[in-house]
């Protein structure tokens, strides 16, 4: 779709207030899971490791391997999160809508212009504050049949341009 003739008129990403919102919180219970499973699983390990091949002592090797994973996990998470934020993003052209992004597996769907069948848009009252929203873009196909925008900046803008090259 992204040939070097073809205009974009939109290369958006979601709200960026959103995109951290929603992502900080995630990683905080994100946090939260991990400390509890990997700390228990640690000391619960470390425990009995310690009573098998430690003389009753806590095994303090497997102790400070849990206390060094909990924050290596929750840094590659975070990692994880600003390489998404990177990546992903739509292109509106007059041939069509896609979606492209993707880490570790890389990805691009493409819906063309005469293939939409339907374009709508939804805000919640925080979308609606922010001037964002989503934008459903569907077709008739029964494989891949939608693209949703999320979090779309100026969603009405985006709509109507979406709509008048249909």
């Amino acid at each position: 779709m992204n040939n070097n003739q073809e205009k974009v008129l939109y290369r958006v990403k979601g709200n960026h207030f959103l995109f951290i919102a929603k992502n900080v919180w995630n990683t905080i219970w994100f946090s939260i899971g991990i400390t509890i499973s990997i700390g228990l699983g640690t000391i619960l390990t470390a425990g009995i490791g310690g009573i098998i091949w430690n003389n009753g002592k806590m095994n303090l090797g497997l102790l400070y391997l849990g206390g060094f994973l909990i924050p290596a996990i929750i840094i590659l998470r975070i990692i994880y999160i600003i390489m998404i934020r990177k990546n992903q993003f739509y292109i509106i052209t007059k041939a069509g809508v896609s979606s492209e992004g993707g880490v570790l597996t890389r990805f691009n769907q493409t819906l063309r212009m005469e293939q939409i069948q339907s374009v709508s848009y939804t805000q919640t009252i925080i979308q609606q504050i922010l001037g964002c929203g989503n934008i459903v873009v569907s077709s008739a196909a029964t494989h891949r049949a939608s693209i949703i925008l999320v979090n779309i900046d100026n969603v009405k803008t985006v709509y109507a341009t979406i709509e008048a090259n249909r």
